[in-house]
């Protein structure tokens, strides 16, 4: 064994630590993104096991449909992320009021939560509604 195969041997060994100084960074961000998106799926499922909406009371007067429901779970909820379908469609004006109050954007555990939509909004005679929080927890009625 001569030198040529002492040389041979150390570039190759050396061409072996350049590439895994190269690879490894890369694959360490890579796990880190894997991890942060793990904790986040985790955050959502956690969210949406404690989100529950209870009491939804639908009633039609005066030309408007007002659809109340109460926040049963441990999470605040956004009142402009909380869609109403009416017989598969999104109303395009509503009213959102929280606890009486059409300023409030969050809908804590225990408040109401009252959508008001117009008639002339809706399809004639609307036979069901659905309500969905921001998490996709859903709650369908008879109309």
């Amino acid at each position: 064994m001569g030198f040529s195969t002492s040389g041979a041997t150390a570039i190759l060994l050396i061409g072996v630590l350049v590439a895994v100084s190269v690879a490894y960074p890369t694959l360490q961000a890579a796990q880190d993104l894997r991890q942060d998106a793990i904790e986040d799926r985790d955050d959502r499922v956690l969210e949406t096991h404690n989100t529950a909406i209870d009491d939804v009371e639908i009633t039609s007067e005066d030309g408007e449909l007002m659809v109340t429901a109460r926040n049963d779970g441990s999470t605040s909820l956004s009142a402009a992320d909380t869609t109403l379908l009416v017989d598969g469609a999104i109303p395009d004006d509503r009213d959102v009021e929280v606890d009486g109050e059409p300023d409030q954007e969050l809908w804590l555990p225990e408040e109401e939560l009252t959508i008001t939509v117009d008639d002339s909004a809706l399809p004639d005679d609307p036979e069901r509604i659905k309500l969905v929080t921001e998490h996709g927890v859903a709650t369908t009625e008879a109309v």
